[in-house]
C-alpha cells in the first residue's frame, strides 16, 4: 500500500518537473526597443494542467514569496495544517498551524521552519515535524523538503515546501514491527517448546520413568520412558489402549479422569511404582489425564531391608532389657531381681515397672533386690533403688536389698540415705532365707543347715 503511492508521487513530480522546464523554456524577444516575451499558444492550458497537478498531488505542497507569505497550498496541504492563509507569514506559521519538533512538545521557531530555511538558500531534505491542532484526533507527522525558487536573475522570489504525511508509513513500519514482534515470539515460543522437548527426551531417556497421558476417554495418547524397558515392556505399549481395560483395579487413574488429582504406589510388571495422575482441564472440562510413574524397587526393596533391619534391632532390644533387668520366681511367692552395672533413670522406671507388673502377677510376699553387680552407687541411683522399695511395700509385698558391696555401703552412709526402714541381707541366699521361713517353709531343706539371716538393720 505505501509502495504504489511513492510511486504514484513520482510520477507526479516528473510530471510538474516537466510542466516547469516548459515554463522555463520562455526565451524573451527585444522588439522596437521594449522588451517581449514570446508565450506560447498553449501557455493557459499548460498552467491550468501544472495547477491540477499540483492541487492533486498525494503530498503536501506549499509556496511562498520572498517575504515568507504563502501564496499557493494544495488539497493535502489543507487537509495536514487546515485552511492555509494566503497573508501567514513563516513566523506565524509555527504557532497558528501547531508546528512541533517530533517530540510533540517543543515549539519549532520560525528561524527553523523548512520555508525559511528555504528562503536563506538551504537545502531542505527529510526534516520530521509534528502537526498538532484543534480538529485533529491525533497528531500528524510530516517529512518536509524544502527548496528556494530563483527567478532568471538568480535572486531568491520564493520558496515552496513538499510535506509527505508519514501516517501511513509509520503504520507499515508499526504494522511491520508488530509482525516482526510476533514472529520472534513465535520463534522464542517454539525454540522453549524444543527445549522443554529436549529436557523431557533426556528424562524419558536416562530416568528409570514413565510419562503417560490419556484422552477424556482414558485412551493413551502418550506412553514413554526408560522405565518402561525395566517392566519388560517397549516405549509406547500402551498407545490406543484404555486405562480402564489395562489397569482396571487402578484407581488412581479412575479418579483422575474423574477430577481428582491421585497418587499411589503399587507393584505392577513384578517392578514397585510411585504413580502420579494430574487430570488436565480445558476451560472447565476434563481433557484426559497426565501422569508420571517412578520405578521405585530399588528404594522398595532397600525400605523392605531397613523394616526387617529395625525389626531385629528391636527384638534384640527386648530381649536385652530382659537380660538386664531380669525378674526370677524363686520360691512360691518369693521374685528375686539381680541388679548389674549401672541403675540411671530410663533403666530404674523400667525395673520399677516391670517388678510392680510381676509382683501383682504372682501375688508375691518378698522382693529381692540383688546389688552384688552393682559397683558404684550415686545419690541417684541410691534415690532409684529406694522408690522401687517403696513401690513395691504400697502393693503389700516386702522388698529386701541384698549384696551391697562395702564401697557402696560406704557411699550410702556418706550420703545420709535412711534405710532404716529397708531389710538389707550381706547375700542374696540370706534373703531367701528369711523369705521363705517367715513363708513357713524351711531354709534348711533349700540351702542346707549352715544358712542364717545376715545381719538386720532395725526392723520396720
Amino acid at each position: 500500500m505505501y509502495l504504489p503511492m511513492e510511486n504514484e508521487c513520482a510520477t507526479l513530480r516528473a510530471r510538474v518537473a516537466e510542466l516547469e522546464a516548459r515554463l522555463a523554456a520562455r526565451s524573451p524577444v527585444v522588439t522596437n526597443g521594449h522588451h517581449r516575451e514570446t508565450i506560447p499558444a498553449d501557455h493557459e492550458a499548460e498552467t491550468r494542467l501544472l495547477r491540477a497537478a499540483v492541487h492533486n498531488l498525494a503530498d503536501a505542497v506549499v509556496i511562498c514569496n520572498r517575504e515568507g507569505r504563502t501564496i499557493h497550498f494544495n488539497a493535502a496541504a489543507t487537509a495536514i495544517f487546515g485552511e492555509l492563509s494566503r497573508e501567514t507569514t513563516s513566523e506565524e506559521l509555527s504557532t497558528r498551524y501547531g508546528l512541533f519538533h517530533p517530540d510533540g512538545v517543543t515549539r519549532i521557531a520560525a528561524d527553523d521552519l523548512p520555508s525559511h530555511r528555504a528562503l536563506r538558500g538551504e537545502t531542505v531534505d527529510g526534516i520530521e515535524l509534528v502537526v498538532r491542532r484543534e480538529g485533529l484526533r491525533a497528531c500528524v507527522y510530516v517529512e518536509c523538503s524544502a527548496r528556494c525558487i530563483r527567478d532568471a536573475d538568480g535572486s531568491i522570489c520564493g520558496a515552496v515546501v513538499v510535506c509527505r504525511d508519514l501516517g501511513e508509513r509509520r503504520r507499515y513500519e508499526a504494522e511491520r514491527e508488530r509482525r516482526l514482534r510476533a514472529e520472534e515470539e513465535r520463534l522464542a515460543a517454539e525454540k522453549e517448546r524444543l527445549r522443554m522437548a529436549r529436557i523431557l527426551r533426556s528424562l524419558l531417556d536416562h530416568l528409570d520413568i514413565i510419562v503417560w497421558a490419556t484422552d477424556e476417554k482414558g485412551v493413551f495418547t502418550f506412553h514413554d520412558g526408560r522405565g518402561a524397558e525395566s517392566a519388560g515392556l517397549s516405549r509406547g505399549w500402551l498407545l490406543g489402549k484404555n486405562a480402564r481395560d489395562v489397569y482396571a483395579d487402578n484407581s488412581i487413574i479412575h479418579d483422575a479422569l474423574a477430577g481428582i488429582p491421585g497418587h499411589d504406589r503399587n507393584e505392577v510388571h513384578g517392578v514397585a511404582w510411585e504413580h502420579w495422575a494430574i487430570p488436565m482441564n480445558d476451560d472447565g472440562v476434563n481433557s484426559g489425564v497426565i501422569g508420571l510413574s517412578l520405578n521405585i524397587t530399588e528404594a522398595h526393596h532397600a525400605k523392605q531391608e531397613l523394616e526387617a533391619k529395625l525389626a531385629l534391632i528391636q527384638r534384640q532390644q527386648e530381649v536385652i532389657f530382659n537380660l538386664e533387668t531380669p525378674i526370677i520366681q524363686v520360691w512360691d511367692r518369693v521374685l528375686t531381681l539381680p541388679m548389674v552395672g549401672v541403675v540411671d533413670s530410663q533403666r530404674a522406671a523400667r525395673v520399677t515397672n516391670n517388678v510392680l507388673a510381676e509382683v501383682s502377677r504372682t501375688q508375691a510376699r518378698f522382693a529381692i533386690l540383688d546389688l552384688t553387680g552393682v559397683d558404684v552407687v550415686d545419690t541417684a541411683t541410691a534415690g532409684h533403688v529406694l522408690n522401687i522399695i517403696a513401690a513395691i511395700r504400697l502393693l503389700g509385698a516386702e522388698g529386701i536389698i541384698t549384696g551391697i558391696r562395702p564401697n557402696v555401703a560406704q557411699t550410702m552412709i556418706s550420703l545420709g540415705l535412711d534405710l532404716s526402714r529397708v531389710r538389707t541381707f550381706a547375700t542374696l541366699r540370706d534373703g531367701l532365707s528369711l523369705a521363705i521361713r517367715n513363708l513357713g517353709g524351711t531354709a534348711g531343706s533349700t540351702y542346707g543347715a549352715g544358712a542364717r539371716p545376715a545381719r538386720f538393720s532395725r526392723p520396720g
